[in-house]
C-alpha cells in the first residue's frame, strides 16, 4: 500500500483498529507525513464551558486564542531533540529543570533505547518516559510551550460542555484505553472518531498530557503538575475533558507525554 491508501484506513471510521494501527505503522516506515514540525490549529478566543471532574454545574470561563499541536510529541519529534544537543543546552530549561537534570545526570528519556520498551518507541507513538522538566525543554526547542489545562480544556471541549472531544457520548473507539487496544502506547492519529471539533487528535485517552498548572496537593509531597486527558491504560470512567490528574514534575512514566502550545501569532 502507499500513503494514499494508508491514510485513507486512517480516516475510516469503520476500519478495525488494527487495521488503523497498521496504516500507521506503514507510514512510520519512511517518515509519517501527517506529522509537520511546527503545525498548530490556531483556537480562537473564546467562551469555556466548564465542567468539573462530577459532572456539576457548568462555568463559563473567557480563554484568550492561542494555538495548539494537532498530535501529542512524538518519539521521532523528540529524537531530534535529543541528536541536536537539547540535553545539553541550558537556555532550553528552566532553571529548576536544569538544576534536576544535572543532579539526576538525566540525558535521555526514561526507556530510551530499551529493547523490551521498543513498542513504545516507534517514531510517530507519542514520546513517554519524561518530565514536566523535559517537557518544557523540548517545548521550548521547537519555540512553543506547554498548555494551561484552560487550554486544554477547551480545545477538547470547543464551544459547548461536551464531555468528551467527539461529543457527550462515550464511544469506546474513540480513543486508546484499558477496554480498547493494546498494553500500551499506539500511533498518533489512529481514532477518527476522536477528533475534537477543532480538529485536534488524541486528546483524551494514549497518553495523560503535562500542562503548566500546578496542582495543590496537600496530602501530597511537594509541587505537582496537571495532567490532562487520560491515557492506554486507564478505565473510561477517568477518560474525557474533565479527566485530570496530578504528578511531582520529575514524574516519567509510560502512559504520561505532552502536546505543544504556542502563543497566538
Amino acid at each position: 500500500m502507499d500513503d494514499v491508501a494508508w491514510l485513507s484506513v486512517l480516516a475510516d471510521r469503520e476500519a478495525s483498529l488494527e487495521a488503523r494501527i497498521t496504516a500507521a505503522q506503514g507510514l512510520a516506515g519512511h517518515g509519517d507525513p501527517r506529522i509537520v514540525v511546527g503545525e498548530r490549529i490556531a483556537i480562537p478566543d473564546g467562551t469555556l464551558h466548564h465542567k468539573d471532574s462530577s459532572g456539576g454545574a457548568i462555568s463559563l470561563i473567557a480563554v484568550p486564542a492561542f494555538g495548539v499541536a494537532r498530535f501529542a510529541v512524538t518519539v521521532g519529534e523528540y529524537g531530534a531533540f535529543i541528536d541536536e544537543g537539547g540535553y545539553d543546552d541550558a537556555s532550553f530549561w528552566s532553571s529548576e529543570g536544569w538544576t534536576w537534570r544535572l543532579e539526576e545526570n538525566v540525558e535521555q528519556p526514561r526507556f530510551w533505547g530499551e529493547s523490551e520498551w521498543s513498542v513504545y518507541l516507534a517514531p510517530n507513538h507519542p514520546i513517554i518516559g519524561i518530565s514536566a522538566f523535559e517537557a518544557e525543554a523540548y517545548a521550548a526547542f521547537r519555540g512553543a510551550r506547554l498548555l494551561t489545562e484552560l487550554e486544554w480544556e477547551r480545545a477538547a471541549r470547543g464551544d459547548d460542555a461536551r464531555d468528551y472531544p467527539w461529543g457527550d457520548d462515550w464511544d469506546e473507539q474513540a480513543s486508546s484505553h484499558r477496554d480498547y487496544g493494546p498494553r500500551s502506547t499506539v500511533p498518533i492519529g489512529i481514532f477518527p472518531r476522536g477528533v475534537s471539533p477543532f480538529g485536534v487528535h488524541d486528546l483524551c485517552g494514549t497518553v495523560w498530557q503535562w500542562t503548566q498548572d500546578e496542582r495543590p496537593t496537600p496530602s501530597l509531597y511537594g509541587p505537582h503538575r496537571a495532567v490532562r486527558g487520560g491515557a492506554w491504560n486507564n478505565l473510561p470512567w477517568s477518560i474525557g475533558c474533565a479527566g485530570k490528574n496530578a504528578y511531582p514534575p520529575t514524574a516519567r512514566f509510560s502512559n504520561l507525554g505532552f502536546r505543544l502550545g504556542f502563543d497566538p501569532t
